[in-house]
């Protein structure tokens, strides 16, 4: 797990959350995550799923993140994530394994990194 930093939220193994969740900083999913999550990053981990509207700066994806997924500069699918809905993104990288399907869109990155 991530340091803990002021406004970073952690949702740690074997935790459901459900609901709106908003931090500042970093949201990082190691259990499970119902509803709508808005930080200015998220990490889902290979152990994590984020299942609702997830709206991020920056969104690394290790685990599955389904529904509405909206990265305004940057979309990391590792090699065993698996991201599916409706997809918005600046930059989009996948590693080799990783999984992209659905309505797929690229937008101009913002320039607020």
């Amino acid at each position: 797990m991530s340091e803990n930093i002021k406004g970073d939220l952690f949702i740690g193994a074997g935790v459901v959350a459900v609901g709106t969740l908003n931090a500042p900083g970093l949201i990082e999913v190691d259990g499970s995550v119902d509803g709508i999550v808005n930080a200015r990053s998220i990490n889902v981990t290979a152990n994590g799923v984020v299942t609702g509207n997830s709206t991020a700066d920056h969104i690394r994806v290790a685990g599955k993140l389904m529904n509405t997924s909206t990265a305004h500069q940057s979309l990391l699918v590792e090699s065993s994530g698996d991201v599916s809905g409706k997809i918005t993104y600046g930059d989009l990288e996948i590693r080799k394994g990783g999984n992209i399907s659905g309505e797929i869109n690229s937008a101009p990155a913002r320039n607020n990194a």
